[in-house]
């Protein structure tokens, strides 16, 4: 499983804790505009439609907190569930078969290869017959989505993100009398330099690591909106001055003493903040459920985020979006159903009770994005306003390659991070093993 799509399995899970409800359809808090919409469209009607899990969850996820919400709102209707975790259970065996399901939860790394496949319905002229509003939707995400149609349409509706964040250990802050990081810092700011090199040392003969990145998520979805693939080319679009900048921002980090790469394969930086608690601070997304478990089993730490550290040429920005996704089959009979059941799946009421269980919302509304997190008292005392600082970096044009460039580019980095191999060299090989497997890839007919 990617990075990407772990990260978003991880942050749903942690909503396994608390029974669903309903909400409200077509994506609108007004009841007029709800009334309006339910003279014209029956929500008692019955009917029987399939329903895809390919995000990675297990099944109970879907009996818990999606099932219910359908049953309350439209309690005539019976969703035939399928899970992408049975082997034979594959789009193109869906496709083969004519058995496409009428509703499809994704994520973004599977879209591309989806619209390829012809299998999802553009939602504009949907969503405008039923009246539904599609513009209560963060415009970051949709403007992103949007971008994997040549034409602008909209293929799905955003149902999380895997935001980022930078997570201390207040313990160690404490510990040597260094304080704590803020929110809004640079990556090549001093202060941030200088936090890493206070902690970065060895006390009683435990070593303390200052800083660890989730690579994968920075690289992939990286803030300066850099393309992995030229979409006009499919040629990789890694050895470039940008990229080699990038990169040697985070190398930066890891020439700091007592702060270098381990040389272990199966080193884990987050394992090193939360278990171990040797990282002093660590850069990533969708830990809040390990450490929610921590502290009901008694073995809680001080711990507290402040907003991911950003870029002076792109101030404010976060990562690129990735999340999972609710679209309808092209292929469906009945899209207007399917339609007013993903609206609703992504309403304010039902967003607001993912947030409360750690469901990043995805709504403009601020109420919404401040559930975040309420379903868990001691968060109130964390900083999780943070979350909602920066806005989402905007995403170059998605190629049906990028995951083959992601994957050989956080093999390089890893390289050049360990000191194994200095930037532009690793930059070449990763410009060449990509357009190789890019050209075995066409030439195999996929």
């Amino acid at each position: 499983m990617s990075n990407r799509k772990l990260g978003i399995t991880i942050m749903l899970l942690a909503a396994v804790s608390a029974a669903g409800c309903g909400g409200n359809t077509g994506g609108s808090d007004d009841p007029a505009a709800e009334k309006a919409e339910g003279k014209a469209f029956n929500y008692g009607q019955s009917a029987t439609l399939t329903f895809y899990n390919n995000i990675g969850v297990p099944d109970s996820y879907f009996t818990d907190y999606i099932e219910p919400h359908v049953k309350k709102k439209f309690p005539n209707v019976t969703l035939t569930y399928i899970s992408s975790a049975v082997k034979e259970n594959t789009m193109e065996n869906f496709v083969t078969a004519g058995t496409v399901p009428d509703i499809i939860l994704t994520t973004d790394s599977s879209l591309i290869r989806y619209m390829d496949l012809g299998v999802m319905q553009n939602l504009d002229p949907v969503a405008k017959t039923n009246g539904i509003d599609l513009n209560v939707f963060r415009d970051d995400m949709i403007q992103t989505l949007r971008g994997y149609s040549d034409k602008g349409e909209l293929y799905v509706l955003p149902w999380t993100f895997g935001t980022y964040a930078l997570f201390y250990n207040k313990d160690i802050f404490d510990k040597f009398g260094v304080a704590y990081p803020k929110d809004g810092m640079t990556w090549d700011s001093p202060e941030l330099k200088a936090i890493v090199e206070k902690l970065s040392r060895t006390d009683g003969g435990v070593p303390y690591r200052g800083l660890e990145i989730n690579m994968g998520g920075l690289i992939g979805q990286n803030q300066l909106s850099l393309p992995l693939v030229n979409a006009q080319t499919d040629k990789a679009a890694v050895n470039t001055d940008e990229w080699k900048k990038l990169i040697e921002t985070y190398k930066a980090f890891y020439q700091i003493s007592g702060n270098q790469k381990p040389d272990s394969a199966t080193f884990d930086g987050a394992k090193a903040f939360i278990e171990e608690r040797s990282a002093a601070m660590w850069v990533g997304n969708a830990v809040y459920p390990r450490l929610i478990d921590l502290e009901k089993k008694g073995d809680g730490f001080n711990w507290d985020i402040v907003s991911v550290p950003t870029f002076k040429q792109a101030p404010n920005t976060t990562i690129q979006y990735g999340g999972a996704l609710y679209g309808i089959s092209s292929m469906g009979g009945n899209k207007d159903l399917a339609m007013h059941i993903i609206s609703m799946l992504t309403s304010a009421e039902v967003q607001t009770e993912g947030g409360r269980l750690l469901r990043y919302p995805t709504l403009k509304a601020v109420d919404v994005k401040e559930a975040f997190g309420k379903g868990e008292s001691f968060l109130d005392q964390k900083n999780m306003k943070s979350l909602h600082l920066t806005k989402i970096a905007s995403s170059p044009k998605p190629t049906k390659y990028d995951s083959i460039a992601r994957s050989v580019l956080s093999g390089k980095v890893n390289e050049i991070l360990k000191g194994i191999k200095d930037t532009n060299t690793a930059l070449r090989e990763a410009e060449e093993e990509i357009n190789k497997k890019i050209a075995e890839q066409k030439a195999a007919g996929k």
